[in-house]
């Protein structure tokens, strides 16, 4: 297939050029309705923004220009089947899950620093989780990877488990070769899921990570917005597998998905494809030479230090830059005095700032960079922050009560003292990076408890843990 077509993009603007009069939806009108006050920065994008009419097809039903354009995307990844996702992979991580959950309680092995996604997925089928504890970087001070080891452990003690889930590469872009994993899995007819959110951009090759695909994993969700040039929202899912029902994951990408998908969004997807599918050596080069130019920057700051991985195995994407801390001053802090100068980083931890860089030698990093420097020019030198460890779990491998199970029980919220040794009624999710610290269903331990007071100390924002301002968590009892 022709990788410079763009179908669905086409499509679109043939259908505008008709000068069409809109007696459908969306309201706006292609733009002739709209707030005047923002009339002028949405035009151009509202004159794409249409329905399922003749000639633009259908997302849930696709057989012209939208099946055209996935099916390019299918190519240049090298899948069987590629999907496109208004919903984000979000939606894809909800649909993979519930392919291949087929009845209640099922087991399905899952890596622990997870999106909160996966979590969601594993409730709405009621699941129970098999939590595999990831490797903790000591260098970065993050959770990276799940060891071959660990999940061939979990393979052995759960053999009737219907799915290994795994996310590759975490957040800060810490990838690893899963061709291992795969084949140990399939060796027993279990799927290997992968969220690959952070990943879309590895298919352009060295020198960027291997991708899920390319390690025979059997369905794979990316969110194409986070780093190739797509709208907020747009995500891919392929499948390249026999064990999985394409079927069912046809219904609950329908189920799981707007029945009303962006048309911008997915024009973006399309052009998204097209844009790294044309990506050169010489392209990617000039990335690698900016964003090392930056780190270089960066480096030579009193106070702060870019830091990747150096675990075995373990690669770090180059489009995510860490910067460390090495001065009194947190993550969190550090990140502030960033936005004080327009700089706006992805994410702070108490260690870290993130940086996710643009995939094109754009000119505006050795900007940046400048900034970064006057943000940071006179760093409070001195101890730097110390917390306690950063293990996710007290056992490398741990199992969350049923899902089923839990639909019976009481809620009651107790002190976070009282709450050690409780299974664990809600979530506490720190966000960014959206990875849950504690699941529904886990048994709060003392190393959970003190991660909590640590982030809190810090003012972390949280989604659930709905009364953790308070010093209460809440908890399941059982009668009797």
């Amino acid at each position: 297939m022709d990788q410079s077509r763009t179908p669905l993009y086409d499509a679109l603007m043939h259908h505008w050029t008709q000068r069409p009069v809109s007696f459908h939806v969306p309201g706006h009108k292609y733009g002739t309705v709209f707030s005047k006050k923002a009339k002028t920065m949405f035009l151009p994008l509202l004159a794409l923004d249409a329905t399922e009419i003749a000639g633009l097809d259908d997302l849930h039903h696709p057989e012209s220009v939208i099946a055209e354009a996935q099916a390019l995307a299918a190519e240049l990844y090298g899948a069987r089947e590629t999907f496109f996702l208004v919903n984000g992979s979000t939606a894809g991580n909800l649909a993979m899950i519930a392919a291949v959950c087929r009845e209640k309680g099922q087991k399905v092995i899952v890596q622990r620093n997870c999106h909160k996604s996966i979590m969601h997925a594993l409730q709405l089928m009621g699941a129970t989780p098999v939590l595999l504890s990831p490797e903790v970087d000591t260098h970065v001070r993050v959770a990276s990877h799940v060891r071959t080891d660990r999940i061939k452990e979990a393979l052995a003690l759960h053999s009737d488990a219907v799915a290994i889930v795994l996310t590759n590469p975490n957040y800060y872009g810490m990838a690893v070769d899963l061709t291992e994993i795969v084949r140990l899995a399939h060796e027993r007819g279990i799927p290997v899921l992968v969220d690959e959110a952070h990943g879309a951009h590895f298919v352009a090759g060295c020198p960027f990570p291997k991708p899920a695909l390319a390690c025979g994993a059997d369905i794979v969700v990316q969110s194409a917005h986070k780093t190739l040039p797509a709208m907020t929202m747009g995500a891919f899912l392929h499948v390249n597998s026999e064990q999985v029902d394409i079927e069912r994951l046809k219904y609950f990408l329908q189920l799981f998905q707007s029945s009303s998908p962006s048309y911008p969004i997915m024009a973006s997807l399309d052009l998204a494809r097209n844009y790294v599918a044309e990506l050169t050596k010489d392209d990617v080069a000039a990335i690698v030479a900016e964003v090392e130019e930056l780190k270089a920057v960066i480096d030579d700051i009193d106070g702060v230090a870019v830091v990747s991985s150096q675990q075995s195995g373990v690669q770090t994407d180059l489009l995510k830059v860490t910067v460390q801390t090495r001065c009194r001053l947190t993550g969190y802090e550090l990140q502030q005095q960033l936005e004080r100068q327009g700089v706006f980083a992805e994410l702070a931890d108490p260690f870290n700032v993130l940086l996710v860089c643009p995939l094109a030698a754009t000119g505006r990093l050795r900007e940046a960079a400048e900034r970064m420097k006057r943000a940071w020019r006179q760093l409070p030198t001195g101890e730097e922050p110390t917390f306690g460890s950063f293990m996710l779990s007290d056992s490398p491998l741990s199992s969350v009560v049923s899902y089923e199970k839990l639909r019976h029980a009481r809620k009651k919220a107790v002190s976070l003292e009282e709450a050690e040794g409780r299974v664990a009624a809600e979530t506490v999710i720190p966000y960014p990076p959206g990875v849950p610290l504690v699941w529904i269903g886990e048994r709060v331990g003392s190393i959970h408890i003190a991660r909590i007071r640590e982030l809190l100390r810090h003012r972390a924002h949280w989604q659930g843990g709905s009364q953790l301002r308070e010093g209460k968590l809440v908890v399941y009892e059982w009668e009797g």
